[in-house]
């Protein structure tokens, strides 16, 4: 049924381009003439209907449902529990324990003493600073001899004075004496010196240890229980609802159609183009190909 309308086509594609196409007017000296014959086409065309379908839409309902919902409560509670008590104890033990006494120890220690001492030392004295001397000295009167002659010569003055005059002239002797000196000496003595010294002794003393003793005792407590309650619960659905509905549709149906197609009739010119049914002969329907041969003998 699809073979039968392709080959139909195309088999007026092919006489509509032979017909256009010109012919060699350089070969031939005159057109051939052409002659027209019917033929039954079955093509596909399209048909308009209406139908009736049925079709799901959408919509939103509210409906009441049994459901609970969910309240915490709280709930008094009693349990036992074992538990372990530390407990003390004391009791006397004889324990070894540190003493630090003190214990004097005669030492043999050097100190330094002080002492005094006679030592006879040569010492320098001044024993005299001069003596007293008789001179004379010249010159005389109420100013010394400045008076009338000034001279200094003895011969110048009849009447010379004798004075005593005064010789500085020291003198030391060395003599011995006794001094009294400190001296410091270093003197070995026997001294008693504190020593601090350790001791163990034995005693009695008070142990605290523990013991782990167990008892059961009774704890009340609380907890949050959860609970369900039944309630009526409005929730909106979505429904699927069937419509019917008018649709147009189109659909292709195959007819038998009767068109006038061209044939050309065969030339006796040797350089006239093959026609056309010598062309389809081996591509389209046998009763062509017979209306062919009987116009081309």
């Amino acid at each position: 049924m699809v073979r039968q309308p392709v080959r139909l086509a195309l088999l007026l594609g092919a006489i509509t381009a032979l017909a256009v196409s010109p012919a060699r007017a350089d070969h031939c000296s005159a057109p051939c003439p052409t002659t027209t014959r019917t033929i039954k086409v079955t093509e596909c065309v399209p048909e308009t209907y209406t139908v009736k379908r049925t079709v799901y839409k959408v919509e939103c309902r509210q409906e009441t449902v049994d459901g609970f919902r969910c309240e915490t409560v709280q709930v008094p509670k009693e349990r036992t529990v074992t538990c372990v008590k530390r407990v003390p104890c004391y009791k006397d033990e004889v324990r070894k324990v540190c003493h630090k006494v003190t214990v004097y120890e005669d030492r043999e220690v050097c100190k330094k003493v002080w002492r005094t001492c006679e030592e006879t030392v040569m010492q320098k004295r001044l024993k005299c600073l001069g003596h007293w001397e008789c001179r004379e000295v010249c010159g005389g009167g109420l100013f010394g001899g400045h008076g009338r002659n000034n001279s200094c010569d003895p011969c110048s003055d009849p009447c010379p004075r004798t004075r005593n005059v005064w010789v500085f002239c020291p003198e030391y002797e060395c003599c011995p004496v006794k001094v009294c000196k400190r001296v410091r000496v270093d003197e070995k003595c026997i001294v008693k010196v504190p020593v601090c010294r350790t001791e163990w002794r034995e005693e009695k003393v008070k142990v605290c240890t523990y013991q782990c003793v167990t008892e059961q005792k009774v704890e009340r407590y609380t907890v949050c229980e959860t609970r369900k309650v039944p309630c009526k619960i409005t929730r909106t659905v979505r429904v699927c609802v069937p419509h019917e509905e008018t649709v147009t549709c189109t659909r292709m149906v195959a007819r038998t159609v009767e068109r006038q197609v061209e044939c050309p009739v065969p030339c006796c010119d040797p350089c006239a183009r093959p026609s056309l049914c010598d062309r389809l002969r081996d591509a389209f329907s046998s009763r062509c190909n017979a209306g062919c041969d009987r116009g081309c003998h």
